[in-house]
């Protein structure tokens, strides 16, 4: 009787451990490219080795109750080039949560926003790389500290998903009017970003709208950073009759929260503001991707291609356009591997010489 009772404490024992054991994950992605007039000045063709957001993290669910979990996830940064944005174990998403089985997930950290996840994988195809992720070129690909978000399952409404983010600004002072894009001061819940979407595996079809409201991101034909911006963004991909010809396509339109009138400025010693200064009043940025995978049939070689384009304007001034443009061509080894290819372009309208940015590159990335 001991000897049965000690086995099944020692399964029992077992069968927590394992529930209780983390996922260790990660993405290895290293490419080679050569990049001409790097920095559209005519004289910045280089070689580079580009780590393309490599990652290493854990994540884990583990049950409370026969309905509720909780889960977790930390995930950090591997600079696999040693160089450039991706500095070694800087933070990524985390966060920890509950989830609720059948209803929907609540959730706390650091982790992407709403909008930036309502563009999925079918419309932003080149998401990580390094030279032809629209964040190269639009608002919106934010990650955002300090927030509290719900997610709904969904199995709940066949499909129907719903996700929704709050985010404190824990500033104990007022902002200076025209300087952040917003006036008020940024001490509680006061930036969502939210969206709601629909799939549906069976017909290839999901579609999804976002929104951002004081949200910080950047715009980048004014290298302007850390705005605070209302934005929507309408996403949606199809794959024609489940022939593996899947097509995409994203639209968004952003601006400042509150008026940009003194970004930029400097002032005077009596308080006023310096007239050789910049302003930005009336920033709007309105952007937009179309994208075509295809995975050649008998074969492990799939085609991608994409369009994506941001048109800024600001009151008085000229509106400045940035094209991208990008071809891709990958060889999936197994389901963690794969090479590739790219050939990608980038064209600014507003300069007279040097608009265009060449890059054409070979990689390889594998998933653990």
């Amino acid at each position: 009787m001991k000897k049965l009772l000690l086995a099944a404490a020692v399964a029992t024992l077992s069968i927590n451990a394992v529930q209780a054991a983390p996922t260790l994950y990660g993405k290895l992605n290293v490419s080679i490219n050569q990049v001409d007039n790097k920095n559209f000045d005519g004289k910045s063709d280089v070689t580079e080795v580009n780590s393309n957001s490599s990652r290493i993290g854990v994540k884990g669910e583990e049950k409370l109750t026969d309905k509720l979990s909780a889960v977790y996830l930390a995930e950090w940064a591997i600079s696999t080039d040693g160089s450039g944005s991706d500095t070694d174990l800087s933070a990524r998403n985390r966060f920890i949560g509950l989830k609720t089985e059948g209803v929907g997930t609540l959730k706390v950290g650091k982790y992407d926003s709403y909008f930036k996840t309502a563009a999925g994988g079918n419309q932003d195809i080149f998401n990580d790389d390094t030279r032809l992720d629209i964040t190269n070129i639009m608002y919106g690909e934010n990650r955002l500290d300090n927030v509290v978000g719900f997610e709904l399952d969904p199995k709940l409404l066949a499909g129907l998903t719903f996700n929704i983010m709050a985010q404190t600004g824990e500033s104990t002072s007022d902002s200076k009017q025209g300087e952040t894009g917003k006036d008020s001061k940024n001490d509680s819940f006061d930036s969502v970003s939210t969206a709601l979407g629909y799939e549906n595996k069976d017909l290839g079809l999901a579609v999804a709208a976002a929104g951002d409201f004081g949200i910080k991101g950047k715009y980048a034909a004014y290298g302007l950073k850390d705005v605070y911006t209302d934005a929507y963004r309408v996403t949606g991909s199809y794959d024609i009759a489940k022939s593996g010809f899947v097509v995409g396509a994203l639209w968004q339109h952003a601006e400042p929260t509150d008026e940009l009138t003194a970004y930029g400025q400097s002032y005077k010693s009596d308080g006023s503001i310096d007239k050789a200064g910049k302003a930005y009043r009336g920033l709007e940025e309105q952007a937009y991707a179309v994208t075509a995978a295809y995975k050649i049939p008998n074969t492990k070689l799939k085609v991608k291609a994409e369009y994506a384009s941001a048109e800024t304007q600001v009151s008085g001034q000229a509106d400045r356009k940035i094209d991208l443009y990008g071809l891709g061509l990958d060889y999936q080894i197994n389901k963690q591997a794969r090479f590739y290819g790219i050939v990608a372009q980038q064209k600014r309208d507003w300069l007279n010489d040097d608009d265009k940015q060449t890059v054409v590159g070979t990689g390889i990335e594998y998933n653990f």
